[in-house]
């Protein structure tokens, strides 16, 4: 299973939206007096102690000419539905590795594991970041997919009644909902509240995957948060995210359907 798992996601990686990554390189600019000067200083007084090489403090972003962005409408909405898909079918990939892990531990190891661990676990999550939404509002707002985005396939609307322009609308009932989600799946994991966990699971699997756009809109645009969160690399950082998303949406689908 996992080598049929490692030869999906290769083939994933090959496929969609051109995920080989020209990237521009970035170049030093020096001035020539200024090395001039630099390199006469040195001849005549030896340096005490050389200076240590400067830490690169941004990464290089890639050509936005390569970016699914810089398609035709009709291909990056092509792009959109493969993204989809593949998180679909990853997702089962990891249901069917847990479900195969659950049936090679001793019995009730697995259930353990998920009854006392994971309620907890994935509620803090969730409650820490619909708090981030309205902390760092900024970020959320700059990975929504405006309106039209991907050649008119983004078209979910935005109540006009409320003094909210349309990213801030999607940040923060999307942070509400994350919020009040992990909370509630705390109360259900703990006991407060007698409702099983499966109903909060469900209710949080349901709203990772609607807030997918955002993600897949930071991939094909190469969006960033900014608000001091570094940039995903691209394009594997990305790879690297979604293959955490699909293993989220797994434990939740565990959580929900084989509590």
């Amino acid at each position: 299973m996992k080598a049929v798992a490692f030869l999906y996601f290769g083939f994933i990686l090959r496929s969609v939206a051109g995920f080989t990554s020209p990237y521009s390189r970035c170049t030093r600019n020096v001035s020539l007096g200024r090395s001039l000067k630099a390199s006469t200083y040195h001849r005549r007084v030896a340096p005490l102690h050389s200076e240590p090489p400067q830490a690169q403090t941004s990464l290089e972003r890639p050509d936005p000419s390569i970016l699914v962005s810089a398609k035709p409408g009709s291909e990056q909405q092509d792009a959109v539905f493969a993204l989809t898909a593949a998180l679909i079918g990853g997702t089962i990939i990891f249901v069917q590795l847990l479900s195969g892990l659950e049936s090679v531990l001793p019995d009730g190891w697995f259930a353990a594991w998920r009854d006392y661990t994971w309620p907890l676990g994935l509620g803090l999550i969730f409650t820490a970041a619909g708090v981030s939404h309205f902390t760092v509002k900024n970020a959320f707002c700059n990975i929504v997919p405006p309106k039209g985005s991907w050649g008119g396939l983004w078209q979910i609307p935005a109540p006009e009644f409320l003094d909210l322009s349309y990213e801030e609308f999607h940040t923060y009932w999307t942070g509400a909902a994350e919020l009040a989600g992990g909370l509630f799946l705390i109360a259900s994991g703990i006991g407060i509240v007698d409702v099983s966990p499966s109903v909060p699971s469900a209710l949080l699997g349901m709203l990772v995957f609607a807030v997918t756009p955002a993600n897949i809109y930071m991939f094909t645009h190469d969006a960033e948060m900014g608000e001091g969160i570094p940039p995903i690399p691209y394009p594997m950082g990305h790879a690297g995210r979604g293959v955490a998303q699909m293993v989220l949406l797994a434990l939740f689908w565990k959580l929900t359907f084989h509590y």
